[in-house]
């Protein structure tokens, strides 16, 4: 057994234990250590070849490194809370990928309605706006605007792949 293999194992264990308390994921901890003994050999040739020194040196490298980790951490945590971040499991992400198709299949259909229905198709289905406030936005009546909305669902329900139309009604709320 070499000096570096002996080194390893008379400390490795303890330095994983100590990484641990601070980070508190023993595959976190392992890999902190494993690094601060690869900077250690890395650098060996400069360094006090003293135990005390080793140890201390590889005790600080580890406190260092698991201090940088925690920080880091909390950086991407104030992040995620910020911006509002849940971690997504499969079956949400596949959700999102299913919505995003519908958004766009929906989008694609509007564009090739005639303008005044996709106009006013927009307006009250995207924008969110009642019937009374397309009137007088556009200065038509309310039953052109009724015709226009039905004209232009009859469009989309007509040409939306099938397999889309249960989400339609979650869309177009």
């Amino acid at each position: 057994m070499g000096p570096e293999e002996k080194l390893f194992r008379t400390h490795y264990k303890s330095l994983c234990h100590f990484a641990w308390k601070f980070v508190g994921e023993s595959a976190i901890a392992e890999d902190l250590v494993q690094e601060a003994f690869i900077t250690f050999f890395r650098e060996q040739q400069r360094m006090d070849e003293s135990e005390t020194f080793v140890r201390n040196y590889l005790y600080t490298a580890v406190r260092f490194s698991c201090l940088k980790h925690l920080r880091h951490e909390k950086v991407k945590e104030k992040y995620w809370t910020r911006v509002k971040f849940i971690e997504e499991d499969a079956h949400s992400v596949e959700l999102s990928m299913i919505h995003t198709e519908v958004i766009n299949e929906v989008y694609r259909i509007i564009a090739e309605m005639p303008a005044a229905c996709q106009k006013i198709f927009k307006m009250g289905y995207l924008e969110g706006l009642s019937n009374l406030e397309i009137t007088e936005r556009l200065q038509i009546s309310v039953n052109t605007v009724k015709t226009q909305k039905q004209r232009g669902m009859k469009i989309l329900l007509d040409k939306l792949h099938p397999e889309f139309l249960p989400f339609i009604i979650f869309l177009l709320k």
